[in-house]
């Protein structure tokens, strides 16, 4: 049966002389693979150029094989400002680049077809805060992953020891092998020990329970953004087994 999606465009290469097989984050399906037959003969049905990052509607036909048969697509928004900012399109593609390698295909979760959304709504915006401007990029890739981590299952423990479950007061000692951070008494049996200042930790906590538009008007120092970064990045290597985000 024909159906209709938005998706994201992840990942695309060219099949044969006159084709397209990309891999799109679709809404209602998750992460499908499609194959756009004769996109280089200038046909109307794609009136889309299916860049990568851009949304659009599409119009295709499930099956049981791996590759769906895409008949129509419509650009929606194609985000162009990641064209003339380096610093945010690097962002755009790590994440990208995790959604295709961890995400499975018709793992469906709406929650992450809007957090890429919202994701790239952010890194769209240059805000400022005084004379001060906000280090955008890193920060959407804080939320980011923060999210991706509580929506897959892999979400960080930061209210109790992740060893002793003992209930956590202001501690900054992250583990990096079992998820979470751990308490004094616990510390110094672990090997895999992340210390973190208290406003990264706290930025961390913040980010997980807060819906995105409250993240939205978070105002956080750029050496806290990358503190923070830094012990996602950890984190997803170890648990995913490999570093998607380089």
């Amino acid at each position: 049966m024909v159906q209709k999606d938005l998706g994201f465009v992840l990942k695309r290469y060219n099949f044969r002389e006159t084709s397209l097989i990309a891999s799109i984050y679709t809404e209602k399906f998750g992460k499908i693979r499609g194959i756009l037959k004769g996109f280089y003969t200038n046909k109307r049905e794609f009136s889309s150029p299916i860049d990568i990052f851009s949304l659009n509607e599409f119009v295709f036909y499930p099956k049981k094989s791996e590759i769906w048969l895409i008949a129509h697509a419509d650009i929606i928004s194609d985000y162009d400002f990641l064209r003339s900012d380096l610093a945010k399109a690097k962002v755009a593609g790590r994440i990208f680049n995790f959604i295709e390698r961890t995400i499975e295909i018709w793992d469906s979760n709406p929650y992450i077809f809007n957090l890429i959304k919202n994701c790239l709504d952010l890194l769209g915006k240059d805000i400022t805060v005084g004379a001060t401007r906000r280090v955008a990029p890193t920060l959407t890739l804080c939320i980011f992953l923060i999210k991706f981590l509580t929506l897959s299952g892999f979400k960080p423990e930061l209210n109790h020891c992740i060893s002793c479950q003992a209930l956590l007061k202001q501690e900054n000692a992250f583990s990096v092998a079992r998820g979470g951070f751990v308490c004094p008494q616990c510390r110094n049996k672990l090997s895999d020990i992340r210390v973190l200042s208290q406003q990264a930790s706290r930025c961390i906590n913040y980010i997980q329970n807060s819906d995105f538009d409250l993240i939205n008007r978070l105002q956080i120092p750029a050496k806290c953004q990358e503190e923070v970064s830094a012990v996602l990045r950890s984190f997803t290597a170890y648990h995913f087994e490999a570093d998607y985000l380089s």
